[in-house]
């Protein structure tokens, strides 16, 4: 006869793509009609944004567009110009685990910038950038377990609780807001560049909605009247929600907030005092839960013949979270005597497996604008890092994301130093592969009369009681309580009576 045995069903995403990729970008800008000849380039910088992702079988392929900004000083070198130009890609992945109902996350950066003159009338910017993508794919696993037990049947079940991702969502909006200029700041004559750094502050889940806030700091480099540059920066509050497909109680989610498009422009007159910002967001929302295996990982008959099958499941749970902050500090290759602006440029993680432990490398290029001890506008280039090794198993992966803690307040220069501050967190994924049962028959046997009673065995020391009771036949439970024991295992070498009628 079939048992009777109950399904539990787990839902999840199961991950099936998780890679990054790294492309150069170059493009040419004019100076305009009208605006001086180039004599020196300045300084150079560049901002992502993701314009879409699109999904076929095998394949995902990223949209997106960098904006960049080149400062130059025509012969005169008293008034700094801008040059802007934008850069559209494309960033395609394959995998034959992708489909067209796949979820992806990903996530942009700029890794380095710089900029070369052409000849007087052009410059050629080159941007460095890097794409990450994770796919997820709906999955469901059915594990089954005794509804009651059975006489002359044994199991032993495992219950285990793992981390999984269990649905990602999508919402975009739109953030707008006025910035004013600090009093005693002289008005805008024109802009030359301009950043946003998003920062998620809090996050959490509601029913089905997830709740998250945070803030949108922008900062600002123009030119005033009288030529020179000026610096201001202000974040931005916003508070948003995602609906998701279903309600959650315990679960978690983690919130990557992107950048799809930003228009920067001043308002105020001849004298213009502050700047207008209009902002276009993508917030990707991954939910993730604790959910509880239940599985029958073996089985046989005390009385009568067992005929299992079993199945082979591979889940990948997230074993240990860690965050931290981290000090990037980089030497300035020459130093400036005012500093007018910053920016730092956060690779992605370079990962060195090792026996038992992963080394870390978090890579960060550092361009600081300011004059130098003659006077001249100029910018310094230095390249720094922070490193870590962590312990991790053979078959585990690490996950690590790292970012500026504070955004673009988070850069500071002290004299030829420069340093920024990470905030860096750490997910450590394994594969685990479980062994259960699917469904079995069973046909107890005739009474005979034939088999014995109890059985006396000498039995080695560390004998795994549910090992000794299965090759016996028996429960694991009587020869427990037969022979007073505790736990799961013998410990020493000793005579045990084994109940088998």
């Amino acid at each position: 006869m079939e048992l009777m045995l109950q399904t539990n069903p787990l839902c999840y995403l199961k991950t099936a793509v998780r890679e990054v990729r790294c492309q150069e970008e170059t493009g040419e800008t004019l100076v305009p009609d009208g605006e001086p000849d180039i004599a020196t380039l300045a300084d150079c910088a560049a901002e992502v944004y993701l314009r879409g992702k699109d999904l076929r079988e095998g394949t995902v392929t990223v949209a997106g567009g960098v904006k960049g900004t080149v400062l130059y000083l025509p012969e005169d070198g008293t008034t700094v110009r801008c040059l802007e130009c934008y850069l559209p890609f494309t960033i395609k992945v394959e995998h034959p685990a992708l489909t067209d109902r796949s979820d992806v996350c990903c996530e942009l950066r700029v890794r380095s910038v710089d900029a070369r003159i052409l000849n007087a009338r052009k410059a050629l910017l080159r941007v460095n950038l890097a794409c990450a993508v994770t796919a997820y794919q709906a999955a469901a696993e059915t594990f089954a377990s005794m509804e009651s037990a059975i006489p002359g049947v044994e199991i032993r079940e495992t219950v285990t609780q793992m981390e999984l991702p269990l649905e990602m969502a999508e919402r975009a909006f739109v953030l707008s807001d006025a910035l004013e200029l600090p009093a005693g700041r002289p008005p805008i004559e024109t802009l030359c560049r301009s950043r946003c750094d998003l920062l998620v502050t809090d996050q959490k889940i509601v029913g089905d909605k997830a709740l998250f806030k945070g803030t949108l700091t922008c900062k600002v480099l123009y030119r005033a009247p009288d030529g020179s540059l000026q610096r201001v920066s202000q974040a931005l509050p916003y508070s948003q929600y995602c609906t998701l497909d279903r309600e959650y109680d315990q679960e978690t989610v983690a919130v990557l907030p992107l950048l799809t498009g930003c228009d920067i422009e001043s308002e105020g007159g001849a004298e213009p005092r502050r700047v207008l910002l209009t902002a276009h967001i993508l917030a990707q929302c991954l939910v993730s839960g604790t959910r509880t295996v239940r599985v029958i990982e073996d089985a046989y008959a005390t009385d009568g013949q067992l005929e299992p099958e079993w199945t082979s499941v591979v889940l990948s749970p997230c074993l240990d979270r860690q965050s931290r902050v981290e000090t990037v500090q980089a030497a300035l290759a020459a130093p400036l005597r005012d500093v007018v602006d910053a920016e730092a440029y956060v690779d992605f993680p370079a990962q060195n497996r090792q026996e038992g432990a992963v080394s870390l490398r978090m890579p960060v290029q550092f361009r600081v604008l300011g004059y130098d001890g003659d006077g001249r506008l100029t910018a310094v280039t230095a390249q720094g890092e922070a490193g870590e090794t962590m312990a991790l198993a053979g078959n585990a992966d690490c996950v690590t994301v790292c970012r500026l803690a504070e955004g673009a307040e988070s850069i500071g220069v002290s004299g030829n130093q420069v340093r920024c501050t990470l905030r860096v967190d750490s997910a450590a994924y394994a594969q685990q592969p479980i062994s259960c049962l699917q469904a079995a028959q069973w046909e107890p046997e005739a009474e005979t009369g034939e088999r014995p009673s109890v059985i006396l065995r000498s039995v080695p020391a560390d004998t795994a009681l549910w090992d000794l009771a299965k090759s016996c036949r028996a429960s694991a439970a009587a020869i427990r309580a037969v022979n007073h024991l505790e736990g799961d295992r013998i410990s020493k070498e000793t005579m045990v009576l084994i109940p088998v009628g």
